[in-house]
């Protein structure tokens, strides 16, 4: 089987979690500010952390979403694991502010973004092509 072949035989889900990851990741760390608001987290400090945490994400994600079109499949199944990982401690760190106090609001794009990455992760790796 060519190379061309195994990496067009991803499960729907995957690549449709690689779009969105990568748009996602790239725009988080091509504009921090921009990105922060357009995904409901509202107003970053002006200090620069804030941005360096959304570029540290950025790449992270960007770079789960393009590894899912390696023409390996082991790789991408391990890509996709580690997506779940990933995607889960988010998750989790997101019900952490939350019970430290976050607002509710802030924190429902956030989570609701790493539970489908979670959803769509799990379907690709349970229903694999």
């Amino acid at each position: 089987m060519s190379s061309l072949t195994t990496t067009t035989e991803k499960h729907p889900a995957a690549a449709v979690m690689s779009v969105i990851r990568m748009f996602a990741g790239g725009f988080s760390w091509a504009s921090p500010t921009l990105s922060s608001r357009l995904f409901g987290l509202g107003k970053m400090a002006p200090d620069g952390s804030t941005g360096l945490v959304a570029r540290l994400f950025g790449i992270r994600d960007f770079v789960l979403g393009a590894a899912v079109h390696h023409p390996d499949p082991s790789v991408r199944k391990a890509v996709l694991q580690a997506g779940v990982v990933c995607d889960s401690a988010d998750v989790v760190a997101s019900l952490i502010a939350l019970r430290a106090g976050a607002p509710k609001t802030v924190l429902l794009g956030a989570t609701a973004g790493a539970g489908l990455f979670v959803v769509l992760g799990l379907t690709a790796l349970n229903n694999p092509r």
